[in-house]
């Protein structure tokens, strides 16, 4: 049902009114942004600092709203809203204005006419209706700041749109101009001066009827262009010209008109990864931007309470609670694609849904990052250096999750026995040192390394023991090794540590009573200055079983309840081992701890050489500066200098002595010894398939690879692999340890597209470059447009241990505006891909069509020539505004037919080129290319030139052929040197007409 003419002006010059309230609410905040704010962004006395508004009223000056949604409740009757895709506020209650985070906005983002639900507040709930608006842009928008370009309607009041709303009431204001009568007196009055004229006026005709015929004669010479015949019916009204001139990015109504699938996405909560799927056109793209913007906008402003969010959505959406907000900017989240030609396309859409400062990247930009960033191309082996392998390699198994994991174990075990062969000797560390300071170093070195071996022994073993399910043997093996390092340097090397000598061994404590514990665990032969023994009891008697209690006679005594206080009356003496009598006293940890005290007046002492002497007491033996030994030139370690300035010495004169702590030694030699291994993971890598080639899922493969690294080569899947990792190495370690091992900072949200077309261990990679705080994650693909790396990946296998939600969209937007187009890509999944046939819904929309469908035509071009003309013919047709691809099966064929048409090309003025790389979002451009480059793309009219030479049943040619078809928008042609069909192709296309034949019954 049309929408009525009364109900056009009436929504009309509501929607206008309501924009005009906006707009004059944006000016006017601009306004005291600018001239009363005082503050001018410095700090108030309490230190508060107010960020501009400025930057939020623009945009909804610029974009004002984009929907309105008008809702039957059954206890609040009728409400209407009205959606901004900004977050700006605009306190005008009545007018219904509302942003993406609001409740409301939540829920009109998706709704449509029909829409039914309950909620509390609101009770049973319809939508009536829905108005979509577009606004001017470009020269036309600061004319038209007060005005739409266009209003949708579709609702129980019918459906219809109108133009340029300001003028079109000013249109139906003016009264219609009345057409003259005419005067037959006056042509009477003067009839010598019509005489004349007439055979003037009767002469010219002849002159330009032939000028008419010929330009009619023209028409038949361009049959070729039938193929692509288009009529104005068929274009969506939802998308005038005007608006698409300047548009060469995916729609940015999607953030405003969102199905529910979409939601789903959109809206779901920031935590944790989503891997979304969904048939070519559907929207995987535009729901992972959407996602993002949401995080990006979210902030303490868009905080509302839960209570009132359920009243209105019930338990249907994700709340978003305030610990979110204001976490995600911009800046700090990141798109990875697989290859440039996405990029700008998709940066051309960021910055139409007002991101502009989202980065888009390259994969091979964060490879080349991380690979700097983790020195891969090191060898610690004096003269080698790693380098890059010119020729790609096969072998698409050594890039899924699995060879990593093979490769995980593989060099945990390695490590575990290359950390205790590597570990430095006494002599070692000792021979740095003077002669005369050795002795010094000893006493504290001996225990260092004895505590350090039985932590990496620990910690060896660890290694040798397979993972848990989902975890990584070398998940955070660096940060251990610091930690085991640290934890030793504390133990042995602190500053405040006690150090003692007794009976010839040396013991160290972090305080008094720990010493106390060891002395009385060693059973040291203690005194007082009186010359009394130090007894340690417990319930039993003496604790030094070696040591007898005697009466002043010589007798033996037997432990009793009254001994001690015989011992401390010296009533009952001490005998050691050597025969020696001594007066004791009865001591304990408590009694010894306040003895050892610095403060204590009565002080413990040890029998040397006959005479008592203090018990030596010292503190921070490992940080006392000795005397090295002095050479000509030092090697400087190249990682030593980014150390945290630990290891970097004191700047010394030319033949001065030079001074160290057996603490900064023991730290360089350990570092180098345990840490150095990890960063040299290409060597490490070789060293494993040189061992273990049997362990990896092919080892025929790993030899392959063995080969190729004995040759200090590597290859792209190589440095994938290694960058994966030292990814799961560097795990945690944010200072200390070596640079190139420490973790590369995080993005707090990530989105990857087209993700089929990845490795897995590349996914793995990009996906773990999310904050691990949040794990905001959205991957998006289709297995049917897999186009590298084999025919299969495992998406959810690139996300180990984490659980990943889902989502399926199915409906192809792409070609909404095309149903013939849309039933004709879903036949070819069904065929191909194993899919279900057309939906009803799809067969009703073609069915419904009013003009014939669009069509993909199968035309024959049994010469070269024919499809050069074909290809010329449709480019002619084209209308300016629309983009064009001609795409073909390799680069080789585009690159052959663009030398061919170049030049005619030029001659008719059609701007055309052979796109390879980032520049397939050239509007005006008319573009030849390999499927491949187009991957990701959509364009007005597609021509799939040569689609004889794609071999159907070979699943990746299938795939490649499967991309082509859905770039089409709204026409779609088939260009074959055959004159007949393959199997698979004619079957395909005799499906289509049999349900594009019922469908239209």
């Amino acid at each position: 049902m049309a929408l009525s003419d009364g109900n056009k002006r009436e929504y009309t010059a509501e929607e206008l009114a309501v924009l005009a309230g906006v707009i004059d609410y944006a000016d006017r905040m601009l306004y005291e942004d600018k001239h009363l704010n005082v503050l001018g962004g410095m700090a108030d006395s309490y230190g508060y600092v107010a960020t501009s508004l400025a930057p939020a009223y623009r945009l909804l000056r610029k974009n004002a709203y984009a929907k309105t949604v008008v809702i039957d409740t059954e206890l609040q009757g009728r409400l209407t809203f009205r959606l901004s895709p900004n977050e700006a506020t605009y306190p005008n209650s009545s007018s219904g204005y509302c942003t993406p985070h609001s409740p409301q906005g939540r829920l009109v983002t998706f709704v449509q006419p029909g829409y039914e639900s309950r909620s509390k507040l609101w009770g049973d709930y319809r939508v009536v209706e829905v108005r979509s608006f577009e606004r001017f842009g470009g020269p036309e928008f600061e004319p038209n700041v007060r005005n739409f370009l266009r209003m949708g309607v579709t609702g129980d009041e019918g459906a219809g749109s109108v133009q340029d709303l300001r003028g079109y009431l000013e249109r139906l204001r003016k009264p219609k101009p009345k057409a003259p009568e005419p005067k037959p007196e006056a042509q009477v009055e003067q009839p010598g001066v019509v005489e004349p004229e007439v055979p003037a006026t009767i002469a010219p005709p002849p002159v330009e009827i032939p000028i008419a015929e010929f330009a009619v004669i023209d028409e038949p010479d361009s049959e070729p262009a039938d193929v692509l015949a288009e009529t104005d019916d068929e274009w969506n009204p939802d998308s005038p010209p005007a608006k698409l001139e300047d548009y060469y990015g995916l729609s940015e109504r999607f953030f405003t008109h969102q199905t529910i699938e979409q939601n789903q996405i959109i809206a779901r909560s920031p935590i944790g990864p989503m891997f979304v799927e969904g048939v070519a056109g559907s929207g995987k793209t535009s729901a992972a931007l959407g996602r993002t913007k949401m995080l990006t906008t979210f902030n303490a402003a868009n905080v509302v309470d839960e209570r009132i969010f359920r009243d209105i959505l019930g338990q249907g959406q994700d709340y978003w609670s305030a610990e979110y907000a204001g976490q995600f900017s911009q800046e700090s989240c990141v798109g990875f694609v697989r290859t440039g030609e996405l990029i700008q396309y998709l940066q051309e859409t960021c910055r139409r849904i007002d991101l502009p400062d989202l980065p888009v990247h390259e994969f091979k930009e964060l490879q080349t990052r991380l690979r700097d960033h983790r020195k891969l191309t090191y060898s610690p082996v004096a003269g080698r250096r790693w380098v890059g392998l010119p020729q790609s390699r096969d072998g698409h198994e050594a890039t899924t999750m699995a060879w990593l994991r093979a490769t995980d174990q593989a060099m945990a075990r390695r490590l575990a026995d290359l950390m205790l062969e590597s570990l430095p000797t006494l002599a070692e560390i000792e021979s740095q040192y003077q002669e005369q300071e050795r002795p010094k170093v000893d006493r504290v070195m001996a225990p260092a390394l004895g505590a350090l071996r039985a932590r990496i022994a620990e910690l060896a073993d660890e290694l040798r023991d397979p993972p848990r399910e989902g975890a990584f043997a070398l998940d955070r093996l660096a940060l251990r090794l610091v930690n085991v390092i640290s934890d030793v340097r504390k133990q042995v090397m602190g500053s405040k540590l006690i150090w003692t000598i007794v009976a010839g061994e040396t013991l160290f404590a972090a305080d008094e009573n720990s010493l106390a514990r060891q002395l009385i665990a060693k059973k040291a032969a203690l005194f007082l200055r009186t010359g009394q023994r130090l007894v340690f009891v417990d319930g039993a008697g003496p604790i030094d079983q070696s040591i007898q209690l005697r009466t002043l006679a010589g007798e033996p005594v037997v432990w009793g309840d009254d001994t001690k206080g015989q011992l401390d009356a010296g009533q009952v003496l001490v005998r050691d081992a050597s025969g020696q009598n001594f007066r004791g006293v009865v001591s304990d940890v408590g009694h010894l701890f306040l003895r050892l005290l610095p403060e204590a007046t009565d002080r413990i002492y040890v029998l040397q050489e006959g005479s008592l002497r203090r018990l030596p007491r010292d503190v921070g033996w490992g940080r006392v500066k000795l005397k090295l030994m002095a050479v000509e030139a030092e090697r400087a370690d190249e990682d030593e200098a980014e150390e945290d300035g630990e290891a970097v010495q004191e700047p010394q004169q030319p033949g001065q002595p030079r001074y160290a702590t057996p603490d900064t030694v023991f730290h360089r030699f350990v570092r180098r010894s345990l840490l150095r291994p990890l960063a040299a993971l290409p060597d490490l890598y070789l060293d494993v398939l040189t061992a273990s080639a049997k362990h990896f899922p092919k080892p025929e493969l790993a030899k392959k690879i063995k080969a190729q690294l004995a040759q200090f080569k590597l290859a792209d899947d190589d440095i994938d692999l290694l960058l994966c990792v030292g990814h799961l190495l560097s795990r945690g370690l944010k200072q200390g340890g070596l640079p190139a091992l420490r973790e590369a900072t995080f993005y707090q949200a990530v989105f990857v597209d087209e993700v089929q077309d990845f490795t897995e261990q590349q996914v793995f990679l990009m996906v773990e470059q999310a904050n691990p705080k949040y794990r905001a994650i959205t991957v998006v693909g289709d297995l049917a447009q897999k186009l590298h790396h084999g025919s299969t990946i495992d998406v959810r296998a690139c996300f180990p241990g984490h659980s990943v939600a889902s989502a399926k969209l199915t409906e192809n937007l792409r070609q909404t505006d095309a149903p013939g187009l849309a039933l004709f890509s879903a036949i070819f999944r069904a065929q191909f891909h194993g899919d279900p046939m057309p939906s009803d819904v799809l067969l009703a929309r073609v069915a419904e069509t009013d003009s014939p469908i669009a069509r993909p035509q199968l035309v024959a071009c049994p010469k070269e020539a024919d499809m050069d003309a074909a290809i010329i013919e449709t480019l002619r047709a084209a209308r300016r505004h629309q983009t064009v691809a001609v795409l073909f099966p390799t680069a080789v064929q585009a690159s052959a037919s663009f030398q061919r048409l170049d030049a005619r090309l030029r001659e008719l003025l059609i701007d055309a080129e052979l796109s390879e790389k980032v520049n397939l979002a050239r509007r005006h451009v008319r573009h030849f290319a390999d499927v491949a480059n187009a991957k990701g793309l959509e364009f007005d009219v597609v021509v799939i030139a040569n689609v004889d030479r794609f071999d159907l049943s070979d699943p990746s040619q299938v795939n490649r052929l499967y991309v082509g078809v859905t770039r089409a928008r709204r026409s779609l042609a088939l260009l074959s040197r055959k004159a007949s069909p393959s199997p698979k192709l004619a079957e395909l296309m005799a499906t289509f007409d049999s349900h594009s034949a019922s469908g239209a019954q």
